[in-house]
């Protein structure tokens, strides 16, 4: 979507589909008063209304005279309205063929059916929020979780943005020391001077590197965790599911291989989503379903954020034990399971792996608050609700990330082999503009039309 918006007007249904109480019609732009003053049979006119005051009163089709509905209406006035253009909402009966009648009729009277996100882009455009705030209107929406929710609030409330400008304003101050003394060059930086810069840029790299690291942990907030439990058959695994999915999603019995599939299920702890995944049992010697089942377990490990590498506690470790263990790479939490029950004797030293080894137990719950702290502390999750930072968390405030780390990289290694200023001038000035495309201080149409692709219609 390009072009100016100066002369268009475009309207939505801003309520989600189906049957509710209140459906609401969104009208932004210059013509949205007059156009909707035509379906207007209330008292005062639309475009003597007083601005963010509910008004009540009969729409009728303008060209028919049939009446429509009785609704509430309100105006908004440019440039105190959510997108900063004159605003009107419908606030009409829920039902949707009595929406899409007045739909049709405000469309036929001129305006424009709006495009996913282009309330929001509209916004955006006429500065009333920035590139990072627009992203969080869509987070808000699609939260899966109330730690997610917390943090889409804090970054539309500018929290991030302020994080962003405020890397922006100490890049831009390092970036004029280096072209003053470009612009001054018989007052060159004296080594006490370049010194001080050089670690100001060791300190702006660092925050950048803990941006990068804490980036994870947002996208986790954003998408869920991915969380697989893997072991030999009998050790419990499903009933761990169970557990703590608190319903009896998967199959239990003594019998081993009962899981063929991989089984999955959501839950909240703390705050965020978390996606579990039940896998079959690894052995050798399993007839061909179970073994495409196995394979489907090793490929869910692959895919998962961490793996729960599941023991049982009150049994001898077998051979299959370690064989699983071995198999296990990145990120492993190791849990005996069967805590309940007597302990066998096995040296847990003898495990692969490093941290510690959780005893649990699927039947009595033993161990499970301290599982799942367990699990949130070995993803950066623990502890949300005492933390005031926003987090960057999608594809494209990953590129900006790296872009602006790898300039700032380049501007410390070029300062530090004393190469001419306008190199490390130069990359800095670009570590500024990838906290600029942060912001949305620079852009281009195709990433505003990607961003807003993904946004519902009437947001």
């Amino acid at each position: 979507m390009q072009g100016d918006y100066s002369q268009d007007s475009i309207v939505a249904i801003a309520t989600p589909p189906g049957e509710g109480g209140i459906g609401v019609l969104r009208l932004s732009g210059p013509r949205a008063p007059a156009v909707a003053g035509r379906l207007w049979r209330g008292r005062p006119r639309i475009e003597a209304m007083e601005s963010h005051r509910f008004y009540l009163g009969e729409l009728a089709d303008p060209e028919s005279g049939r009446s429509l509905d009785r609704a509430l209406v309100v105006r908004m006035r440019a440039p105190r309205s959510y997108t900063g253009e004159e605003v009107v909402e419908i606030h009409a009966h829920g039902g949707p063929l009595l929406l899409a009648a007045l739909l049709e009729a405000l469309l036929r009277q001129g305006l424009r059916a709006a495009e996913p996100g282009e309330f929001t882009r509209r916004a955006f455009l006429n500065g009333k929020c920035d590139l990072l705030q627009a992203e969080a209107v869509a987070e808000l929406i699609h939260a899966k979780g109330e730690a997610a929710l917390r943090n889409a609030r804090a970054q539309l409330e500018g929290r991030l943005s302020a994080q962003v400008g405020r890397m922006r304003e100490a890049l831009l101050r390092a970036c004029a020391q280096l072209e003053a003394a470009i612009d001054f060059p018989d007052e060159d930086l004296e080594p006490l001077s370049a010194e001080a810069l050089a670690r100001d840029l060791d300190a702006l790299e660092a925050e950048l590197e803990a941006w990068m690291e804490r980036f994870q942990a947002g996208r986790l907030l954003r998408e869920g965790l991915r969380l697989a439990f893997v072991g030999r058959p009998n050790v419990g695994k499903s009933s761990l599911l169970n557990r703590l999915l608190n319903e009896e999603r998967a199959i239990v019995h003594e019998r081993p291989g009962t899981t063929r599939d991989v089984i999955e299920g959501w839950a909240e702890w703390e705050g965020v989503p978390v996606q579990l995944f039940d896998t079959a049992g690894i052995r050798e010697g399993a007839e061909a379903v179970e073994q495409e089942g196995i394979r489907r377990s090793r490929q869910a490990a692959e895919r998962a954020d961490l793996v729960l590498w599941v023991l049982d506690a009150s049994a001898p470790l077998e051979a299959e034990d370690l064989r699983v263990g071995e198999l296990l790479a990145g990120r492993v939490l190791r849990v005996a399971n069967k805590a309940d029950l007597p302990a066998a004797a096995w040296d847990a030293g003898a495990l692969p792996g490093e941290g510690p080894l959780l005893r649990v137990s699927a039947r009595s719950g033993q161990g499970m608050a301290e599982l799942k702290a367990a699990v949130l502390s070995r993803v950066g999750l623990e502890g949300l609700r005492q933390r005031e930072f926003a987090y960057l968390n999608n594809a494209r405030h990953r590129e900006a990330l790296r872009q602006g780390r790898e300039a700032l990289g380049r501007a410390r290694r070029a300062l530090g082999e004393r190469r001419p200023l306008e190199l490390p001038a130069a990359d800095l000035r670009a570590a500024v503009q990838a906290m600029e495309v942060l912001l949305g201080k620079v852009h281009s149409e195709d990433i505003l039309g990607e961003i807003f692709s993904h946004f519902c219609i009437g947001k």
